[in-house]
């Protein structure tokens, strides 16, 4: 019997999936093979809130889980994932100068800002007012990462197949799908729990971002820029430019209005002609409280989730699935701010419209 299905292969079920490896514990993940939102990112890993210059909730704890998950992967399979590369961070007003040096020497903070503030005299950006550099963060490549992992998986451990609902048996002590018994199974679907019958419950708003990817020899492949967006380079004259927020939409069409919000904003900060290669989509799993949901389903104790990492899952996902797995395994308790129990209310009154 299997310690758990994994239904989802994004950076949850991938991080959930690496942490029963390192347990030793046997997993099967359950994945259609569709290019959700963690595929669709641009992968940048930092902790801080550059639109008000704090540290996101919890940021230093994250990061310094991260960075060791990524690094671990990269010795194991011998390759390279995360590049260790600043983000020049482009002020938009002057007082923004001063609140930046508070924030570069403020405790946490000071880990990542760097305090001087630089003139911007290059030729492809178009930065008046200067700009500012963060380092101990980067980008991870992470369609790289779970293509790498994917194929190290056996078919007896990624079955690349929709997850159908009326096909898994509850039993006091386990569940049976198609044929699988597990003790567990932890739904990791991003946007899909929305669907799921068990979690649908729950406050999964969801955003809807769109990016392009431009081509140009203007940039650097050496840091990532943010000025309103983020631009953040794949490969050789390649970039990720986005991304649009959304919580209207829940489609994953790329619209003109989408498309036109990043040139815009990308015309105002970038010098020269740049080419656009390609506009894509996709459903960011957000929660309404911007927290993730972690834990067991009120009613059946198999029945666990592990969703809602937003914008910031290249950063929470390594240490959300330690909590996760301590949880399943031993009973210990996570922070109590990514618990579903917050939501307990949702599901005693089932009728009630939240989202």
């Amino acid at each position: 019997m299997k310690y758990a299905i994994i239904v989802g292969f994004g950076l949850a079920g991938f991080h959930l999936a690496r942490q029963l490896q390192k347990q030793g514990k046997e997993f099967v993940i359950i994945s259609d093979g569709a290019k959700g939102a963690s595929r669709n990112a641009g992968g940048v890993l930092n902790p801080t809130i550059l639109k008000r210059y704090t540290l996101a909730w919890n940021g230093v704890a994250f990061f310094d889980h991260a960075l060791p998950t990524y690094r671990n992967f990269e010795e194991e399979f011998d390759t390279t994932i995360f590049q260790d590369i600043p983000i020049l961070h482009y002020f938009s007003q002057l007082s923004d100068h001063n609140n930046w040096s508070v924030a570069a020497h403020s405790k946490g903070l000071n880990q990542f800002l760097l305090p001087p503030i630089l003139q911007s005299n290059r030729e492809c950006i178009q930065g008046d007012l200067g700009y500012a550099k963060l380092h101990n963060v980067g980008k991870l490549e992470i369609q790289k990462m779970l293509d790498l992992y994917s194929q190290y998986l056996t078919a007896e451990n990624l079955l690349q197949e929709s997850f159908e609902y009326s096909q898994l048996k509850l039993h006091p002590d386990k569940v049976v799908y198609q044929g699988i018994e597990a003790k567990n199974i932890v739904f990791c679907e991003g946007f899909g729990l929305k669907k799921n019958p068990w979690f649908s419950y729950l406050p999964l708003t969801g955003s809807k971002g769109e990016f392009l990817h431009i081509r140009t020899d203007k940039l650097s492949s050496n840091e990532i820029i943010k000025a309103g967006l983020f631009i953040v380079p794949i490969s050789k004259d390649l970039y990720w430019v986005g991304a649009t927020f959304s919580r209207d939409d829940k489609t994953t069409q790329p619209t003109n209005k989408g498309k036109e919000w990043i040139l815009i904003k990308l015309k105002k900060i970038l010098k020269g002609s740049f080419e656009v290669v390609d506009h894509g989509a996709a459903i960011r799993p957000t929660v309404q409280d911007r927290r993730p949901l972690l834990g067991v389903h009120p009613q059946y104790k198999q029945l666990y989730v592990f969703n809602g990492l937003g914008t910031r899952g290249v950063l929470m996902g390594p240490l959300l699935a330690t909590w996760l797995f301590q949880f399943m395994e031993h009973q210990k308790e996570f922070p109590p701010e990514v618990g579903i129990d917050r939501f307990e209310t949702y599901f005693s009154n089932p009728k009630t419209q939240y989202v």
